[in-house]
């Protein structure tokens, strides 16, 4: 891949893509489509647009004609260690914030790099996007490709995922939907046992509450009952919510009251857990991933998707980060282990 690319998966059989010319910008112009790629801050001051002046959607067939997998697949990048510590550092630090009351549930994070010369990045990304069509359709396919000569670094910069959250969707009569996804266990493991848990009903419940309490901001919510989902290699306790916006509902509005949830932020909202999150990353180092990943239709319809499960590069960097959500019955052993098999999710999805 030479030339600048977004995309994101709207439909089991539908790829939205749109190449170059995709300007960074604050804010898009009305009547063209655009993708929302912001970090995870959502840093005032910043371009978290990238406008496209049309935008294409390719069956999986079409995609597989137009992305071949390359003939050659590069080399696996020499993987370092998981970052224990920035994990640990932050799970001691909501634990205190659990056991003082200040917080009923956080999501520390972790991450593991490799490096990667900024000449084999481009094709690297297209083995990656090579790989979109064999994924599972319940996983939602995202991300975006800017060249070193968009960039101004000398490096180029790229973020594909395979993410199993849905941060809202809104169609064109202006009816708003979200999912709440919290909870996780491998998919060889017992569903029965992930929905009984304890800790992992706990957890989920956080994330309901919330999105039930932040849409009433447009009406009455309405949610489903709590089922487990299959998402690739991993399965999640999930629940669907949703609410009659009306058709004035605003996409980045939505984006920034709804991120983050507990599912990737703290619960309760507030200046505490908004402190706690910072104190996690207080370089901005996780960039993107957590972040909203969504395109916004000229009509104003769209899809925004929570940018997990996926791969960062930037700066000579190839970069894998997981959280997981902690809460009083947490258990320090089972959260590290439950980031490792993210971990190892991403990379078996991504055959990196």
């Amino acid at each position: 891949m030479q030339t600048a690319l977004a995309f994101l998966q709207t439909g089991a059989d539908a790829l939205a893509c749109a190449t170059a010319p995709l300007d960074p910008v604050a804010s898009p112009r009305a009547g063209l489509p655009a993708f929302f790629a912001p970090v995870f801050s959502l840093s005032t001051g910043t371009r978290p647009w990238l406008e496209a002046g049309s935008v294409e959607v390719l069956s999986r067939v079409a995609w597989r004609q137009r992305f071949p997998c390359p003939v050659r697949p590069p080399a696996v990048p020499p993987w370092g260690l998981p970052d224990e510590r920035r994990f640990s550092d932050g799970y001691r630090s909501l634990a205190a914030r659990l056991e003082e009351g200040s917080l009923r549930k956080g999501v520390p994070v972790t991450l593991e790099s490799a490096p990667v010369e900024p000449g084999d990045a481009a094709i690297l990304f297209d083995h990656l996007i090579g790989r979109v069509t064999d994924l599972p359709e319940t996983l939602f396919a995202y991300g975006f490709y800017r060249p070193a000569s968009a960039t101004g670094t000398g490096s180029p910069e790229f973020l594909v995922g395979a993410s199993p959250e849905l941060l809202f969707e809104i169609d064109e009569g202006g009816l708003l939907s979200t999912m709440a996804v919290a909870g996780t266990r491998r998919a060889n493991g017992s569903a029965l046992a992930l929905a009984s848990n304890p800790k992992d009903r706990e957890e989920h419940q956080s994330v309901v509450d919330d999105l039930v309490a932040q849409l009433g901001a447009w009406g009455r919510p309405t949610a489903s009952g709590t089922s487990v989902r299959r998402f690739g290699p991993l399965e999640h306790l999930v629940a669907d919510i949703y609410v009659d916006a009306g058709p004035d509902v605003d996409f980045e509005t939505v984006a920034r009251r709804l991120h983050p949830t507990p599912a990737l932020g703290a619960y309760p909202r507030g200046d505490v857990g908004a402190s706690w999150l910072e104190s996690l990353d207080p370089l901005g180092e996780r960039r993107r991933f957590g972040a909203p990943f969504g395109l916004r239709w000229p009509s104003g319809a769209g899809r925004c998707v929570v940018a997990i499960r996926g791969l960062q590069y930037h700066d000579g960097r190839l970069e894998i980060w997981a959280g997981c959500g902690v809460v009083s019955q947490s258990r320090y052993e089972d959260e590290w282990q439950e980031v490792l098999d993210k971990i190892q999710a991403v990379r078996a999805l991504w055959q990196v």
